[in-house]
C-alpha cells in the first residue's frame, strides 16, 4: 500500500513538470527578493535574522527539489 502511494506520488511529481518549473522560478524570485532586501535594509537593521531566514528557505527549496529528482530517477529504472 505504501509503495503504490509513493509510486503514484512520484508519477504525479514527474508528470507535473510545470509545477516543478513553477517551484524553481518561485525559488529564484525568493532569492532575488532576499538579495534585494539584504541590500535595502539599513546596516544597523536585523540583517542576521534576514540571512538566517533566507538560508532556511533556500535549504527547504533544495530539499524539496532533491526529493523530487530522486523520486523521478528511482521511478525510471
Amino acid at each position: 500500500m505504501g509503495q503504490s502511494f509513493g509510486r503514484e506520488l512520484g508519477e504525479q511529481i514527474c508528470t507535473h513538470k510545470t509545477q516543478l518549473i513553477f517551484g524553481i522560478s518561485l525559488a529564484l524570485v525568493l532569492i532575488v527578493l532576499s538579495i534585494v532586501s539584504l541590500t535595502v535594509v539599513e546596516p544597523d537593521g536585523p540583517t542576521f535574522v534576514i540571512v538566517v531566514v533566507n538560508i532556511v528557505s533556500l535549504l527547504a527549496v533544495l530539499v524539496c527539489f532533491s526529493v523530487a529528482v530522486v523520486v523521478c530517477t528511482r521511478r525510471s529504472y
